[in-house]
């Protein structure tokens, strides 16, 4: 090999050393977790903006809203709070600091997104805003300097009510009914298990009906999911004296002595606003599909397989 390629092989050698060299002893950046708090301990979490406030706790380990309305909190949505903002870390280095970063990054008590996580010795407030940026910014309450956090929280986790309710409003299984009775315009109706054997009866007639009718099973799939994103509340007034006649009524019958009722009044087109026991403090918006399953024509109980 020629003199000149071997001193350049040796000195690109030594290039390619050097980089791995300074790579490796290059300064990294200082992550710390944005909520440095037991996670297994957290029991209470505050969320509120300049218009709302929803306030959350742990009780024997399901997590549940208390304010403004008492209900179990969407457990996915908890799960990716924990996952993408109480557990997460952020680079120490701060965007700004003083009363400009403040404006800058509209950080001001007002016009931030404040989310105050507590455990069972501290609590720890923060405040998160964004700038139409892919990630947001926040500063923990009393201090001016800002920092960067790679999620969209104030996006993603901000105080409307309808992203943090549990959607589960009606979960039986099939081995939990008794007897399920259904009256709306056209017909009253009962459903009742015998073991595995379903049987229909009305003020006409009375029969089995086959395990592998549609309409039963379709019945049975939505009393054990029945699931809703859309609530109406402190809509007493305005919706209460219409469920006083409904257009459908379904009393469910369940073991232990358990019992819950149904009632469905027309809503918007293609939609009915559903009350469960009697409670008018809160209505549940469902699709029309949902009441169609319980007001279908006898025959279709009678059939093998469609319905």
């Amino acid at each position: 090999m020629k003199r000149s390629k071997l001193i350049l092989l040796l000195v690109l050698l030594v290039l390619i050393i050097l980089y791995l060299v300074l790579r490796t002893n290059r300064p990294q950046e200082k992550l710390a977790r944005v909520f440095d708090l037991d996670t297994l301990s957290i029991n209470r979490i505050e969320i509120y903006d300049a218009q709302d406030t929803l306030k959350m706790v742990k009780q024997n380990n399901v997590w549940k809203l208390i304010y403004p309305v008492s209900w179990e909190a969407d457990s996915l949505k908890i799960r990716d709070l924990f996952r993408e903002v109480i557990t997460a870390k952020y680079a120490i280095t701060p965007m700004g600091t003083g009363k400009e970063a403040l404006e800058k990054f509209h950080q001001k008590d007002a016009e931030a997104l404040h989310i105050i996580v507590s455990d069972e010795k501290k609590s720890i407030h923060t405040l998160f805003s964004n700038l139409d940026n892919p990630y947001d910014y926040f500063r923990y309450a009393g201090s001016d300097k800002i920092y960067q956090l790679k999620a969209k929280v104030t996006n993603n986790y901000n105080t409307d009510l309808a992203n943090w309710r549990s959607p589960h409003i009606v979960s039986h299984k099939e081995e939990e009914l008794l007897k399920i009775e259904v009256s709306h315009p056209k017909n009253k109706y009962t459903l009742t298990r015998n073991g595995f054997q379903w049987i229909y009866r009305d003020a006409h007639q009375e029969f089995n009906i086959h395990p592998a009718n549609m309409a039963m099973i379709k019945i049975l799939n939505i009393l054990e999911k029945l699931d809703t994103y859309i609530f109406v509340d402190s809509a007493q007034a305005e919706y209460a004296h219409k469920f006083k006649n409904p257009y459908c009524t379904v009393k469910l019958y369940l073991t232990g002595n358990r019992m819950q009722e149904l009632k469905f009044i027309e809503h918007t087109q293609g939609y009915y606003l559903m009350m469960v026991d009697n409670d008018p403090n809160v209505f549940f918006v469902v699709v029309w599909d949902t009441v169609f399953r319980f007001t279908r024509h006898p025959d279709i109980f009678k059939m093998q397989g469609l319905g």
